[in-house]
């Protein structure tokens, strides 16, 4: 869903994310006696731009304050990633992901199926 958003709403595919964190051994949030985050299981990563191949790079901080293609293309991502990831966190869910994306595989049901999209 990443590249036909990217070529529907800026007219150029992605080439390159920057990543601000995949494995790491660490709870959620980093904070004391919380449960085990999925990235310490290596579930999880956090997409904090998108690199277009005319050089442009998309920040989920300052995209979602830039002009409507951007805003329209991190929308896209956000939801289309909640129908492909069971934990989609996004700058609107809370402090600690203002800059970034969460994607996940954390199950939140004992069938699996449930999903957790802010």
């Amino acid at each position: 869903m990443v590249q036909p958003a990217a070529f529907a709403r800026l007219g150029a595919g992605v080439t390159g994310l920057r990543v601000l964190s995949s494995y790491s051994c660490r709870t959620r949030n980093s904070e004391r006696g919380a449960k085990m985050s999925e990235h310490a299981f290596g579930n999880a990563i956090d997409v904090a731009s998108f690199t277009l191949a005319d050089g442009r790079e998309v920040a989920v901080e300052g995209g979602l304050r830039g002009g409507a293609g951007e805003q329209a293309f991190l929308r896209d991502i956000h939801s289309g990633a909640c129908d492909t990831f069971y934990t989609v966190l996004g700058p609107d869910a809370e402090a600690q992901h203002r800059d970034h994306l969460h994607l996940d595989l954390a199950r939140h049901n004992g069938r699996g199926n449930s999903r957790y999209c802010r």
